[in-house]
This record gives C-alpha cells, structure tokens and sequence, in this order.
C-alpha cells in the first residue's frame, strides 16, 4: 500500500459513511412527513402513498447524482424537474404535483429544525397549459344513465336468469355514479360514506355529510330529483353501515373497481369520452355553472381550498360559445 493509498483511504472511507448518513436521514424524515400527514394533517392513505412515491423518486435522484438532500439549492430542484419533463416525458401537472409535494416536505423539514433553508420556494416551476374540463352533456348522462338501468345487458347464468347478485352490484354503482354527478363529491369520499351521513327527511336524502382533503368538513345539498330515489335506496339500511357496502355489514368497493365499471357503463352508453369518476364532478360543476351559480358557490360545494382550483370551469361556457358561433 503506498502512502497515496494511505492518505484516501479514510477520505473515502468517511465519504461512503455520510452518504449512508444521509440517506438514513432522509428515510427517517420522510417516514415522519407522512405520518404528519396522516395523523395531524388528515390527509388519505392514497394521498400519503403518493406523497411517498414522489419523494422516493426524488431521492433515487439524488442517490444517483450523490447529493445530500438536506444541501440541495433550487437549481437542483429546477434540474429534477428538467430530468422529468425533457428526459423522461413526464407531463407538467405531474411534474408540478412532485414539486409541490417537495415544497410541503421541506417546509415541514425546515419548521422542524432539520434544515435551514427551502430549496423549493425560488425553484422555476413548469407551466401547465390550460384545459377545458372533460364533462358529460347532459344526453351524454341521460345514455350513462339508460345503460345503468339496463339489467338485459347484464350476462345471464348458464341457467338462462339474470343473477340477483350481479343486478344488486349494478343497482350500487348506477347510485354511486348518481351520487357523485349530483352532489360533486370525490370518488375517495363517495365511497366512505355511511348512511348517518345522509339527512332523510320524510323518506328523501336531502343532504350528504362528508370529510374531504385536510379533514374539512362540508354538507352539500342534494337535488330533489335524485334525493327522492336516493332516498328509496336507502332505506331500511343501517345507520352506521356504509352505502356502498358490497354486503351487509361490509365494506365498499376500492377506487380502482368503481372505475373499471364506469368505463365498462360508459362502453355500454356508446360514449366515445374518457370519463372517470372524477370526470363526473366535473359533470356536476359544470351544470351548476350553466344553472347560474357562481365561483365560490361551485368552490364551497366541491371542497376546494383555493377559488384558483375552481376557475377551470369559468372557461366552459365560454368554450361551448365558441361552438355555437363557429356554426354560423
């Protein structure tokens, strides 16, 4: 061993020995995060499991550029997100989510004395173009709607009878799908709800009582239409079954079913649309809009935190305009 070898053995030595540091560190800091989500901000499990994919994805950067996440500066933010979007055709939204969900990190790292400084806040964050709402016009929901109700396209048992079972699942998601495009919930939310979550008056649902994003609260009114079959539905059920319970006493159905079947219904309907559950609240916006509401009424009835979340809909009427004039 020569005296060269001497001298970088413990440089090396001690290099390796931060990196492994660091790394600890960061495992330890994020499993905290999360659980400052789940317990004190009130945040999901699916929430707090993609909170936890991004961070992973950003330490695996790191790891591979040798950093330590606690040094980095906002030009190594701004070089993630250019090895995302350039290397990696990831979308902007995407890309912004990852953003912000390493802003939320390193505020709560910052606030809990383990760094001292926010290498997001300067960061240039990518822009994300601006896009008409996907919806349903309401012959579109009048075909979803005919589709559910039609138990002849249900498949038959090899005795020729229509299973009581199978007419049941689709009589629960014909509801759920009603539910969310008249009172704009969350598939998340839709699906938790128990029957004291209902206001029944007289036999009708007039209102659904739900816990959104950060545990906020809201009661939304249901039209009355809906309210009286919703109300039907509902009855002779449990107060502290929940709804959609795929069997008494049960649980519901996951998030990843219940939009399996709407694009199997939406087949069915013959509509050449890429809807989601989440596409139907924005069904249920926009019907709101053309009804007359404003903003921060659309706003109060989704849930959202911030009004600039809802002014994606102040664009839809203005785009169905454009349609009408490029007629003439």
């Amino acid at each position: 061993m020569t005296v060269y070898d001497i001298v970088l053995l413990p440089a090396n030595t001690k290099k390796e020995g931060d990196r492994v540091d660091y790394l600890d560190k960061m495992k330890e800091a994020k499993a905290d995060f999360l659980s400052h989500l789940t317990y004190n901000k009130g945040y999901s499990k699916n929430t707090s499991y993609v909170y936890s994919s991004d961070l992973n994805i950003w330490s695996r950067w790191l790891s591979d550029r040798e950093k330590d996440w606690r040094e980095v500066r906002y030009t190594d933010v701004e070089h993630f997100i250019g090895w995302m979007m350039r290397d990696n055709g990831v979308k902007a939204h995407i890309a912004n989510r990852r953003v912000s969900c390493l802003s939320s990190f390193y505020k709560w790292a910052n606030h809990q004395g383990i760094i001292d400084h926010d290498p997001v806040h300067l960061a240039e964050k990518p822009k994300i173009p601006s896009r008409i709402p996907v919806y349903l016009e309401k012959e579109e929901q009048q075909k979803l709607r005919t589709a559910l109700t039609d138990h002849d396209n249900i498949p038959k048992s090899i005795f020729g009878k229509k299973s009581k079972y199978l007419i049941k699942v689709r009589q629960r998601y014909e509801m759920l799908f009603e539910l969310i495009q008249n009172s704009g919930l969350r598939i998340s939310e839709a699906l938790k709800l128990k029957v004291l979550d209902i206001y029944i008056v007289d036999g009708m649902a007039k209102t659904v009582r739900t816990v959104g994003k950060g545990d906020k609260e809201r009661v939304v009114p249901i039209p009355e239409k809906f309210g009286a079959r919703f109300g039907v539905w509902l009855n002779g059920r449990e107060k502290g079954e929940y709804i959609f319970a795929m069997k008494d006493g049960g649980q519901p159905p996951t998030q990843n079913a219940a939009r399996k079947m709407l694009k199997k219904m939406i087949e069915k309907a013959g509509l050449d649309k890429h809807i989601t559950p989440h596409k139907l609240r924005h069904t249920y916006a926009t019907r709101l809009l053309e009804a007359g509401a404003e903003l921060i009424d659309i706003q109060a009835l989704l849930g959202h935190s911030d009004i600039s979340t809802t002014q994606i809909y102040a664009h839809v009427n203005q785009e169905r305009l454009a349609g009408v004039v490029a007629k003439l």
